[in-house]
C-alpha cells in the first residue's frame, strides 16, 4: 500500500523512481516461490503517474493492482462534516474517481495485469461497473460495513443476472469489457 493518505510522505512512493527502487527492494527480499505481490494505488493521480505506474508494475512482476485506496478531493456534491474532514474519504464518493483510474490502468496494461476494483461498491451494478472496466476481483468495505453481509449474496445475485442479460457466460467474460465494445 504505497496511497493511504494518512501516512506522512507515502503517496510519494507512486513516483515512477521511488516505485522502481521500492519494487526491486521487495521482490528482492521475497521467498521463493515468492507469494503474489499486489500494490495499491491512489485515485488521486495524474496520467503520467498512471502511466509511469503501470510501466513499472509490469516490469517489475507483481501480480496485480488494487485500484484504488481512498480519495483526498472532496468532491462538490459532498456536504456536511465530510466535507471538510482531513485523511482519505471512502465509499459512494469514491466511485467514479477509482473506477476512471481502473478504467485508464486497464487500457495501460493492456489487460495483462489483474486488477483489484475498489471504491463504491454497494450493489451488483457498481461491481459489473467495475468488471467492465477491467477489474478481475472487486473488494468491498464501507457499505459491507453499513449494509452487512448479506450485502454479498445481493451483489452475488445482481451480478448473476447482469452478466446474463448481457450474454457473458462467464464473469472473467466480461473484464474490460468496456474497452472491446462501445455499447
Amino acid at each position: 500500500n504505497v496511497s493511504s493518505p494518512n501516512t506522512p510522505g507515502l503517496r510519494a512512493l507512486q513516483g515512477r523512481g521511488e516505485l522502481e527502487d521500492l519494487l526491486g527492494r521487495v521482490t528482492a527480499a521475497l521467498p521463493s516461490p515468492a507469494p503474489p505481490l499486489l500494490l495499491k494505488i491512489a485515485p488521486d493521480l495524474t496520467e503520467e503517474d498512471k502511466q509511469d505506474i503501470a510501466a513499472v508494475c509490469l516490469a517489475a512482476g507483481v501480480a496485480g493492482i488494487i485500484a484504488t485506496n481512498t480519495t483526498i478531493e472532496r468532491p462538490d456534491s459532498l456536504r456536511g462534516a465530510a466535507k471538510a474532514e482531513g485523511g482519505g474519504l471512502s465509499g459512494k464518493p469514491l466511485f467514479a474517481a477509482s473506477t476512471a483510474v481502473l478504467s485508464d490502468l486497464y487500457r495501460l496494461t493492456e489487460g495483462k495485469l489483474p486488477l483489484i476494483g475498489v471504491g463504491g461498491i454497494a450493489s451488483g451494478a457498481d461491481a459489473y461497473r467495475k468488471i467492465r472496466a477491467g477489474a478481475s476481483l472487486v473488494q468491498l468495505y464501507t457499505a459491507l460495513i453499513y449494509q452487512g453481509p448479506a450485502l454479498v449474496t445481493r451483489i452475488k445475485r445482481e451480478l448473476a443476472r447482469l452478466l446474463r442479460d448481457d450474454g457473458f457466460e462467464s464473469l472473467s467474460a466480461a473484464v474490460g469489457a468496456d474497452h472491446r465494445y462501445s455499447g
